[in-house]
């Protein structure tokens, strides 16, 4: 009899302990925030992903924000920031040297690009699966 019960137990627990250890997709998220100028190359390893993008608008008091941008896994994204002779800012985002957005301020002042500095030039905020 003791060696049926301590069978039927040793069962139950090695069923138990197998259904213990799963593979369950857990959801992940982060935030990118590029702060300097030049050019950034970014991936994100996760599947079905969902952006949110804050890009500076044409006037630097009203971001531009995109919402629910899917990006995949399999695509390489570059974040291109750069001020020209004009003193114009112009911010854009590739994904595989595609544009996708494409911002152009006016002309910007010191002040306006130190917020920025501090703030970011764009920010992505995504979650996806893991």
């Amino acid at each position: 009899m003791k060696k049926i019960f301590f069978s039927c137990a040793a069962c139950v627990f090695m069923l138990l302990f197998s259904s213990c250890t799963t593979n369950d997709v857990k959801e992940i998220s982060g935030t990118i925030i590029i702060k300097d100028l030049g050019s950034h190359v970014f991936n994100i390893n996760a599947d079905n992903i969902h952006a949110k993008i804050i890009m500076p608008g044409p006037e630097i008091e009203h971001p531009i924000v995109y919402d629910q941008v899917p990006l995949f896994r399999t695509s390489d994204y570059n974040a291109r920031i750069e001020i020209d002779e004009s003193g114009k800012l112009r911010s854009e985002l590739l994904n595989n040297l595609v544009v996708m957005y494409e911002v152009e301020t006016d002309e910007i002042a010191n002040q306006d690009l130190n917020q920025l500095l501090e703030e970011g030039f764009i920010k992505i905020e995504w979650t996806g699966i893991n």
